[in-house]
């Protein structure tokens, strides 16, 4: 890659430097190097964006999965917009908020009530926060990457102390290290939160192993949506596989851009949120519901799901075939399913394998595909089959030189 290629991203990097403490926010990390890969966009539109160095790509982060249609859908953008004129923020409740959580509890089965929130971390703590009071319980056991509040990191010098004593991980392909949780805190738990992503191979045997033993120790089975409802076919996990979870938490693909999250759960558990302290100054914002409502809309009248996943297992299958092609060590997969796909290298020396994967994934930015290095893709529906042609064409050179770079080693 041609050195001096950003010098627009490094001119903004190093303001950021003096106001950002770390110079950017953490979704907003290099991808290899800051002289080697792009650190500032300047827009998006569709599958597209372009850097402010006037470099375009086709994005398959979707700014971590937030733009399920694509960037500046027109109708999601018009219907915001709309509420937007009319004022979406007001003193009072509004109408708007009751059309929405009737249209997001119809889409999940086991779910009958909603609580609206904004982002996906602020939805998987207060799904816990309800697990919490309606069983009387205050411990939680946990599997997957569930936002950034103190709970999600409860080894951090900066969180307090004993949070590891409350929050339990466990593995969420071995149910033996959930049922040995339950064995050493017998009745104290209130809540299994489990981040779909996390089980490989995704089979409804082993989702619902989690879930019945969770129910055997009187636990409510939590089911961290965040990433995966409405891109999994027919719509979502607990769809997928038939699950009943008792608390579902969603948020990334349900406004394509617009922050909004929630929680929806069945009657039973959800009315222990009555009255709790939930709230946000910017959670009855009806802009942002009004995107989610036109997205679910164009989700089901497109089958956006079935788009994506369709998409995502022809590029898993390219950049599989082109692996074996070169003999490079390394796995394309889902997860957990093909709308987020990934490029796994596998050398078994770490210096070349870090290498290897560095060379392969700068090659692709050289050629207008971007895809971390370290962080689940997603598939969007503005993608195109020729959008995934083209990424394969451009991976089967990127491969090459990264081969080339691993025999050389």
């Amino acid at each position: 890659m041609t050195e001096g290629r950003f010098p627009s991203s490094q001119a903004w990097l190093e303001r950021a430097q003096c106001v950002i403490p770390g110079a950017h926010h953490l979704s907003g990390r290099v991808l290899t190097t800051p002289e080697r890969s792009p650190m500032y966009i300047e827009r998006g539109s569709g599958c597209r964006i372009t850097d402010v160095d006037g470099h375009e790509y086709i994005d398959y982060l979707m700014a971590f999965g937030a733009f399920l249609l694509g960037y500046a859908d027109p109708e999601v953008d018009a219907a915001a917009r709309e509420e937007l004129e009319r004022g979406s923020l007001l003193s009072m409740n509004r109408p708007q908020h009751v059309l929405f959580a009737e249209a997001l509890v119809g889409q999940f089965d086991a779910a009958d009530m909603a609580v609206v929130l904004k982002t996906g971390s602020e939805a998987t703590t207060a799904a816990l926060r309800i697990a919490r009071r309606a069983t009387g319980r205050r411990r939680v056991a946990r599997a997957g990457y569930h936002g950034w509040h103190d709970w999600c990191l409860p080894l951090e010098n900066s969180v307090p102390a004993g949070l590891d004593a409350q929050v339990l991980e466990f593995n969420a392909n071995d149910p033996h290290s959930l049922e040995a949780l339950f064995t050493v805190f017998s009745g104290e738990i209130a809540g299994v939160i489990l981040a779909p992503e996390m089980v490989l191979p995704p089979t409804r045997e082993r989702f619902q192993a989690l879930q019945d033993l969770t129910h055997r120790h009187g636990a409510l089975f939590i089911l961290d949506e965040v990433k995966t409802a409405f891109r999994t076919a027919p719509g979502s996990v607990q769809a997928r596989f038939e699950l009943k979870p008792d608390l579902t938490t969603v948020s990334k693909g349900l406004s394509n851009g617009w922050p909004i999250a929630a929680v929806v759960g069945r009657r039973d558990v959800m009315t222990s949120a009555a009255g709790m302290h939930l709230s946000g100054t910017f959670h009855g914002d009806t802009a942002a519901m009004a995107a989610a409502l036109t997205t679910l809309r164009i989700i089901r009248e497109r089958d956006v799901a079935s788009h994506v996943w369709a998409l995502g297992q022809r590029l898993i299958d390219g950049l599989n075939a082109i692996v074996r092609e070169f003999d490079v060590p390394a796995l394309s997969y889902g997860e957990p399913f093909p709308p987020m796909p990934f490029l796994r290298f596998d050398h078994p020396a770490p210096h070349i394998n870090d290498a290897m994967r560095t060379v392969f994934y700068e090659a692709m930015l050289e050629r207008g595909v971007l895809l971390h290095p370290r962080h689940m893709w997603f598939i969007s529906h503005a993608h195109e089959q020729d959008d995934i042609d083209m990424t394969l064409e451009h991976a089967r050179s990127a491969m090459r030189i990264a081969s080339q770079h691993c025999r050389a080693s």
